[in-house]
């Protein structure tokens, strides 16, 4: 995926409300979105919500749209864990799904080689959007920008097909030769909100000119009374 291409976060307790919205949405006649599903969404309602068998087909008529599939695990755990899950996320043919950078890079190379063979890619996670230079201080002892560049590099090295970094530190990475995933990106019309605790939102034409491919926008499309019209209007900034 070279051209720009939206991931639409699927962000609902309610897999009846997520397997809506995603129909809802797939009659928009675009080839340039995806859909993003979220943690909570997978464990919370399958294990503790509507049951396993439930859920598993709740998110069966999602796949069967055809549209490209992020899993947002945000995956940081023992070697063993996090290559079988990748492997039956690759069996479902999902498109993307991320680890966390700090797992280190034997992990991530474990978590890549996993895939091989596959059409799964593994999207490093540097920072999330939801943190300061504060926080980055006092966790890592240096800027934001600093730590995205560091984990970042720890990304590549691993041979992970993608970074994921908030929209406010591209211009550290603008070298590196790979997928720059944007999440919290927030269309003109919408404006920046700080919505979800977001600290590093940035534009859809922001994050294009900072050199970002791939982009997460969920709350401006999923608060809009007018679902189908937000995505379009967001689509729209994308040219």
């Amino acid at each position: 995926m070279n051209k720009p291409f939206l991931f639409v976060g699927l962000d609902y307790e309610d897999p009846g409300e997520l397997v809506y919205s995603a129909f809802q949405l797939n009659e928009i006649d675009r080839d340039n979105f995806g859909f993003k599903i979220n943690l909570d969404s997978v464990i919370k309602r399958a294990l503790l919500g509507q049951g396993i068998s439930h859920y598993s087909r709740d998110m069966n008529n999602v796949f069967n749209l055809g549209r490209p599939i992020f899993v947002d695990l945000k995956m940081w755990n023992g070697k063993r864990t996090m290559v079988s899950v990748i492997k039956d996320l690759a069996e479902a043919n999902v498109v993307y799904t991320n680890v966390y950078a700090l797992a280190d890079k034997p992990f991530l190379e474990a978590c890549v080689k996993a895939t091989e063979g596959t059409n799964t890619k593994i999207l490093g996670l540097t920072i999330l959007t939801h943190y300061t230079d504060d926080y980055c201080q006092r966790m890592f002892g240096c800027s934001l920008k600093e730590a995205t560049r560091r984990f970042a590099d720890v990304v590549v090295s691993a041979g992970c097909h993608g970074i994921i970094l908030p929209g406010t530190t591209l211009d550290v990475v603008q070298d590196l030769q790979i997928e720059k995933l944007v999440p919290a990106v927030r269309p003109d019309w919408y404006g920046k909100t700080g919505d979800n605790y977001q600290e590093q939102e940035v534009s859809v034409r922001e994050a294009i000119a900072g050199g970002a491919n791939l982009f997460v926008c969920s709350s401006p499309i999923r608060k809009s009374k007018d679902k189908k019209e937000a995505l379009i209007r967001t689509l729209d900034e994308m040219i």
